[in-house]
């Protein structure tokens, strides 16, 4: 370690007994979410619950795909979720007031993600997540192309990485806006890599490369009249792969 971050055995169990009094900030940590993510799954015994009836705008090989790193016990991807939490955690009427909101993860496949929004300070009970997949009982199984909750559910809607799995976008989105409220928050996230420039699913090894989303622009067409106020985005710049994500206030 750095010495200008030098720990010491002293001040390690120090910071760890401050820690220990506010438990939800060890969730800060991608390795401890990975960790306690996995331990919950292997103590459940591994269960893998699969929704049965997919939209037809489902991209083929989408559940193949993001079984992999389930399968194989690795649940990778640990530390994506800070590319739209911790901005999101930012904003004004957020910060500081996390505990009050109802907030929808899609497509989180593992409670990685949802335990990244407790250490941000999002209370556990007001935390709903869908997927395809799923290996949690936190995580209900469904389809983001029709999602089982009344119109105005939540304060917060996540896409984190996942609206590229669909055929029909602006279905998927604007599934996302009915169940947002007024003054709603929606956050969505995808890779660009320029050298996989459209959607393309690899049989033979159950992989899929490719997205179709480029620019912030896309998303805000799909968004539409709806958008009142981006707060967040970010595209990768000239030829280089990188995310495309935005994180919008939308109105009703």
């Amino acid at each position: 370690m750095n010495h200008r971050v030098k720990m010491t055995e002293a001040r390690f169990k120090k910071f760890v007994g401050i820690l220990a009094k506010s438990p939800r900030y060890f969730l800060l940590s991608p390795q401890v979410r990975r960790e306690y993510a996995i331990q919950n799954f292997e103590d459940r015994g591994r269960p893998i619950g699969v929704h049965g009836e997919t939209a037809a705008g489902v991209m083929p090989g989408t559940i193949a795909h993001n079984r992999i790193q389930i399968d194989d016990g690795t649940f990778a991807s640990a530390e994506r979720s800070l590319r739209l939490i911790n901005p999101l955690a930012a904003i004004g009427g957020i910060f500081e007031r996390e505990i009050e909101k109802d907030v929808l993860s899609i497509g989180p496949r593992t409670e990685m993600e949802l335990f990244h929004l407790v250490g941000a300070g999002f209370h556990p009970d007001r935390i709903k997540a869908i997927d395809l997949i799923s290996t949690s009982p936190w995580i209900d199984q469904g389809d983001m192309h029709a999602l089982p909750y009344p119109d105005k559910s939540f304060d917060i809607v996540i896409s984190s990485w996942v609206l590229a799995y669909s055929s029909t976008p602006q279905k998927a989105v604007d599934e996302m806006l009915r169940v947002t409220r007024n003054n709603g928050i929606i956050a969505i996230g995808c890779t660009h890599n320029p050298q996989a420039d459209s959607f393309e699913y690899k049989t033979d090894d159950a992989k899929i490369l490719g997205c179709k989303f480029r620019s912030v622009d896309q998303y805000r067409a799909l968004i539409g009249d709806k958008l009142a106020q981006v707060y967040f985005q970010d595209e990768p710049q000239g030829n280089s792969p990188g995310a495309v994500i935005i994180i919008a206030r939308i109105k009703h």
